[in-house]
């Protein structure tokens, strides 16, 4: 009897351990979600994926610790759960609410859950080694009842096979819309029972990225944009374990971190994974259909063997049953199972509405999964997967038309705009020049058309506009846009309407050409050329007639040139000309218009003026081995998308130029030429030489206009001012200019947990152009230092002006930026800035040791920050030393009992308290304080 109890006992504990080595999880995320707008309540979800084993059966409850310094909190198995997702995997739900006492920048929520399974090669004994996911969120009232994403694809799908190329893609969603970024991070543990942030998130034993486990090199990559997890290939059977992190960013501004910690089972079968095809890329306007056909096809096995294919798909524009999704009508997606086609197809439709215009597209997730034959080796199906983002746009404004108004008027009207828009305004633009069509590139929206200036702003809901300032002979354009505000409370714009446009003729003389005929800085001339009026009514407007020629220099004022001039509206009367002599044509631009006079009751009358037009402005910009030209003219006609023609002297100071090249142009922006000697133009000759360094060279070009559609049809030929320049040796970008946004230090002292781990300088720069520079800028490189006095080291590259540089414990650091031309030569330093820390450091007056978690112990308030070492003494009223502290700041903290561990007394204390901060200014790192503090009891 007494050998079959010490059996039964002996069963007891066995039963015991099993229950607590017993592994069972692979993966596994927090969500958070605020769920009152009246108080700081959230609710946490845990979400693991875990085998179908009783471990998994009795982990009824996990639990939270919420990175404010309150106690752990359990959190029981939702109902329902565990449910079986098949692929050998478990997916279990624990739910939990907490009400945070205060805002923060940020909080860190985590849970720890033992153990990993074992025999996880990229883990020393995973055994042994407590499961651990955290999320890291933002609380502040800008934010309002905003969701961290959740990760619509399960950790389920997570077979992968020697030599073949593994994805996986979390299909992370976001509530609000905001945007998402992702990257690779390292599995961590932590304590179950504790929420000492010491024993919380530290790296997993001996952890290693996946790929780092074989001798046989592959590659293990997390594309920052799309979330797309692949490694490449995989070389070596087992288990591995490996974690991401989802950013969450609203305005520029990260305001959540997602942990999924997750396990890919690679395995040697005789199976190859099928191939997903998803369309490109798309944006469309509100109120657009999509409907497209998914396909997959299934890789033939080393045995020949295709296996059937299913393709599923998720994404917030489903009807999911969560508040993640998009307001109706939503997208539907059907494919039936298990298809045994050569090409397995779905079809995925979706009518988009008003409701689904926001500026981040819609990340629509699709999943071909093959189902080969169960075998030994057990569940063996593979999968490919890919997203398909969707952009919903707010739609154009419809059908814009010009008609005649009343008098001189441009009468416009457009269909009334339907979408109701956050402070949605009409934006009305308006070109003088060419009748060209709008053409909205992919995803473009605003206005982008050249030409175009803003003419007025209208209610959203007016559909028409009477424009009376209007010069006759011109084409005008028009185009609308919608300015709304959208769902991050940032300016958005829609894509430009169809453009209008409309001409109303006058009587007034229509001017065709200011061409510079002679180059000089005293003895310049130009010559002005103007039609004669053609729809003159002389009954109206009865003779004699006059010209007035008007010039202005630059951009001050017209002044008349010399007197009125005769004129006969006979086509058999050559007075439609005039030179300009005695002027600065090498370094002045002049612009012209003819007036025109008719004679009313015997007194000279103007009856109306043309647009002006300017002489063509040819400049020169330093390139090496060659010279850069480029050209200008402000005038009434169009010399957009023609063929402007560039000459070059044949001999310095021969004054004959040769035709050396025909420049095919489209907007003002491409009226340019490089010149590196080449002469491509064979019909005067061909005069190709070899550019020098030390020899100047002189051009001059022809721009080739034309008016639109109601005016004279004629080729309007204008010529530039002759310019020199000469060619580089070598030419470098001019430095750009630093800015850097302050850190605010205010907030970082008002948190009320200390634990989050990365600080983030905001860098923005402007490009510098001159002259003197190689204004040709592909990118930037960014340059820091950790202080001052330290040597700076290149921390990144950018193609756009601006660099978020996140670190993990401080902001402390310097910084200036350089211009990279395009051929790869680096500009001098920026100016340099640095950005110190917000040192903290403050100690309350009163702390009560009772174990109720509040004010337990006697340490710093608020939030201490940047400090690298604390001295401190304690003495009772006798001046006898109760405690003293010596070391970095988290080992600070009285507890109210002296060396012995005897509690003491209620009573008052005297402290001295030395601290030293992480600065550069040396003169501020010490700080000392001195006072009393009451322990309460």
């Amino acid at each position: 009897m007494y050998l079959k109890r010490i059996s039964l006992y002996f069963l007891f504990l066995c039963g015991l351990s099993f229950a607590a080595q017993a592994t069972h999880l692979k993966g596994g995320e927090i969500t958070v979600k605020r769920v009152s707008d009246k108080t700081l309540t959230f609710e946490f979800t845990l979400t693991t994926y875990t085998e179908n084993n009783r471990a998994n059966v009795e982990q009824n409850v996990v639990n939270f610790c919420f990175g404010d310094g309150s106690s752990i909190l359990p959190a029981r198995r939702s109902a329902g759960y565990p449910i079986n997702l098949g692929n050998g995997t478990m997916k279990n739900v624990y739910k939990i609410q907490y009400t945070y006492p205060a805002a923060s920048l940020f909080y860190k929520v985590s849970v720890a859950v033992p153990n990993r399974n074992d025999g996880v090669l990229n883990i020393t004994r995973s055994v042994d080694v407590a499961f651990y996911v955290e999320t890291i969120f933002s609380i502040n009232a800008g934010l309002g009842l905003n969701s961290t994403p959740i990760l619509l694809n399960p950790a389920v799908d997570l077979t992968a096979v020697v030599g073949q190329p593994f994805i996986h893609n979390s299909n992370a969603v976001d509530a609000e819309g905001d945007s998402l970024a992702y990257r690779l991070s390292v599995s961590r543990t932590g304590a179950e029972l504790s929420c000492d942030p010491a024993g919380r998130g530290l790296l997993a034993p001996n952890f290693k990225q996946p790929n780092e486990v074989s001798a046989t090199p592959s590659s293990f990559t997390m594309n920052a944009k799309t979330g797309d997890l692949i490694w490449k290939s995989p070389q070596e059977v087992g288990l591995y374990n490996c974690a991401f992190i989802i950013e969450e960013w609203r305005n520029g501004v990260k305001i959540s971190e997602t942990v999924r910690d997750m396990q890919i089972e690679v395995k040697d079968l005789d199976n190859r994974g099928p191939l997903l095809n998803v369309p490109a890329d798309v944006c469309i306007q509100a109120g657009t259909r999509i409907n497209q056909t998914i396909t997959a096809i299934d890789q033939v096995s080393k045995t020949g063997r295709v296996d059937p294919i299913s393709i599923t798909s998720s994404g917030n524009v489903y009807a999911i049953d969560t508040s993640y999704a998009v307001k109706p009508p939503n997208a539907t997606f059907v494919s039936a199972a298990r298809q045994t086609a050569l090409t397995a197809i779905g079809t995925f439709n979706w009518q988009t509405d008003c409701v689904h215009i926001r500026k981040e597209g819609y990340d629509v997730f699709f999943k071909a999964e093959d189902f080969p034959p169960v075998t030994n080796a057990g569940v063996s199906n593979l999968v490919d997967s890919k997203i398909w983002n969707i952009r919903v746009l707010a739609p154009a404004v419809k059908n814009v038309t010009a008609t005649a108004g009343l008098g001189t008027s441009i009468a416009l009207k457009w269909t009334s705009y339907t979408c109701a828009l956050s402070n949605a305004t009409l934006i009305l633009y308006r070109k003088q020049g060419a009748c060209d069509a709008t053409v909205n590139a992919n995803c473009a929206t605003g206005m982008t058309a050249s030409g175009y200036t803003e003419l007025t702003r209208l209610p959203i809901s007016t559909s028409s506009y009477t424009d009376n300032a209007i010069v006759k002979n011109t084409n005008y354009s028009y185009v609308v846009v919608v300015a709304f505000t959208n769902s991050k409370g940032v300016d958005d714009f829609s894509p430009m309407s169809n453009a209008a446009c409309y001409l109303i003729a006058s009587a007034s003389p229509i001017m065709t050409n200011v061409s510079v005929i002679k180059t000089s800085t005293t003895a310049g001339e130009n010559l002005v050329r103007w039609t004669r009026p053609v729809k003159l009514d002389t009954l109206q407007y009865p003779g004699p007639y006059a010209y007035q020629l008007m010039r202005a220099a630059g951009t001050g004022a017209f002044g008349a040139i010399g007197s009125p001039i005769s004129a006969s509206i006979r086509t058999a009367v050559n007075d439609t000309s005039y030179t300009d002599t005695g002027i600065n044509t090498s370094a002045v631009t002049y612009r012209y218009r003819t007036d025109f006079y008719y004679t009313l009751n015997g007194v000279r009358t103007l009856l109306e003026s043309p647009t002006p037009a300017s002489n063509v402005r040819l400049s020169t910009q330093v390139a090496i081995a060659s010279v850069k030209l480029a050209w200008a003219a402000t005038v009434p006609w169009t010399n957009e998308n023609k063929v402007h023609r560039v000459y070059r002297e044949t001999q310095r100071g021969s004054g004959i130029f040769n035709r050396i090249a025909d420049v095919p142009v489209t907007t003002a922006a491409t009226f340019k030429y490089v010149d590196s000697g080449a002469d491509t133009y064979a019909a005067d000759g061909t005069f190709s030489i070899s550019m020098k360094t030390d020899s100047s060279y002189c051009y001059y070009v022809e721009t080739l206009g034309s008016y639109g559609p109601g005016l004279p049809a004629m080729e309007l030929i204008n010529k530039s001012q002759i310019i020199c320049g000469i060619p580089q040796t070598d030419i470098f970008p001019c430095p750009p200019s630093l800015q850097l946004y302050s850190v605010d230090c205010a907030s970082l002292n008002a948190k009320a947990d200390c634990s989050f781990s990365s600080f983030t300088n905001q860098l923005t720069w402007t490009p510098t152009v001159s002259g003197v520079c190689d204004p040709d800028i592909v990118s930037y490189k960014i340059y820091y230092a950790k202080d001052p006095s330290s040597a700076y080291t290149l921390l990144a590259s950018s193609s756009t002006l601006n660099f978020s540089h996140i670190l993990q414990n401080s902001y402390r650091g310097c910084y200036y930026v350089t211009a990279v031309s395009a051929l790869g030569k680096e500009s001098t330093p920026s100016n340099k800035i640095c950005v110190e820390n917000c040192a903290s450091f403050d100690l309350p007056n009163l702390f009560s040791p009772n174990g109720d978690g509040l004010n337990d112990s006697f340490k710093p308030m608020r939030c201490p920050r940047f400090v690298s070492f604390v001295s401190a003494k304690i003495v009772d009223r006798n001046g006898q030393l109760i405690y003293q502290y010596a070391g970095p700041l988290d080992g600070f903290g009285w507890n109210g009992t002296d060396s012995n561990g005897v509690q003491m007394a209620a009573s008052s204390y005297f402290y001295t308290c030395d601290v030293v901060f992480d600065l550069f200014d040396k003169s501020a790192q010490n700080k000392s304080l001195k006072g009393w503090v009451e322990l309460v009891r």
